[in-house]
C-alpha cells in the first residue's frame, strides 16, 4: 500500500491528516489538502460562533461566554497544526516554512502571501520531499485503504459555497480585539478562504 500523502485526501481525511501531524514542520502538503484542512478548522470555529450568536440571540448570556470560551481554547488548539500545515504547504511551492511570515507585512503581505497559498505545488521531488497528492481516490482505492473517496469538482465547489455561506468570517476581527489577542495567521486564513471561492 502507498504512502497516504500520494493521494488527494478529501475534506475529512485532510482536516484528521492535519491533526495527526499537528507538530510536523517537515515534508510536504499539497494544496487541495491544506485548504480543506483550512476549511474544516474555520467550519469548526465559525459553528462555534454561530451557536454564540444565537445563544446571545435568545438571551442566554452564560451560554454565551462558555461558548466564547470554548471558541477561544478551540482557536488556540489549532495555533500549532495551522503553523506546521502551512510550513508544508510552502514547502510544497519549494519554499521554507518561514515564508509565512510575510503574512505579518501589513496589506502587501496579505496578498503576497494568498498567491504562495494558492500556488500550484513543485509537480517533482524538490529538496523538501516528493510530490503530495497527486493519485486520486477511486471506489477501488477506498476500498483497499479504508480512506474516504476524493471529491469531485462539483462537490468541492458546493463545500466552499457552504462554508461561505454559513460561516460568519465577519466576526474574526470583532473577535480578535474582543479576545484582547494580536491578529494571527488563523485569522488571516480565514479571511482568505473568502476569496478563494
Amino acid at each position: 500500500m502507498a504512502s497516504v500523502n500520494v493521494y488527494d485526501l478529501n475534506y475529512t481525511d485532510a482536516f484528521v491528516l492535519g491533526i495527526k501531524n499537528y507538530a510536523n514542520f517537515k515534508g510536504r502538503a499539497s494544496r487541495s489538502e491544506y485548504w480543506r484542512f483550512m476549511a474544516g478548522m474555520m467550519m469548526i470555529q465559525g459553528t462555534l460562533e454561530v451557536v454564540a450568536i444565537l445563544c446571545k440571540g435568545v438571551g442566554l448570556y452564560n451560554f454565551e461566554s462558555i461558548i466564547d470560551t470554548i471558541t477561544l481554547l478551540v482557536t488556540l488548539f489549532f495555533v500549532i497544526p495551522n503553523i506546521a500545515i502551512t510550513a508544508r504547504r510552502m514547502h510544497d511551492i519549494g519554499r521554507s516554512g518561514w515564508t509565512q511570515l510575510i503574512s505579518f507585512i501589513p496589506i502587501i503581505g496579505f496578498f503576497i502571501f494568498l498567491t504562495y497559498e494558492l500556488k500550484q505545488g513543485d509537480t517533482c521531488e524538490n529538496s523538501y520531499g516528493e510530490r503530495t497528492a497527486y493519485t486520486p481516490i477511486t471506489a477501488t482505492i477506498s476500498q483497499s485503504t479504508g480512506l474516504e473517496e476524493t471529491p469531485s469538482r462539483n462537490k468541492t465547489g458546493l463545500w466552499a459555497s457552504l462554508y461561505l455561506f454559513f460561516n460568519p468570517s465577519y466576526l474574526v476581527i470583532p473577535s480578535v480585539i474582543y479576545y484582547g489577542m494580536v491578529l494571527t495567521p488563523m485569522a488571516i486564513y480565514s479571511i482568505n478562504l473568502r476569496f478563494i471561492a
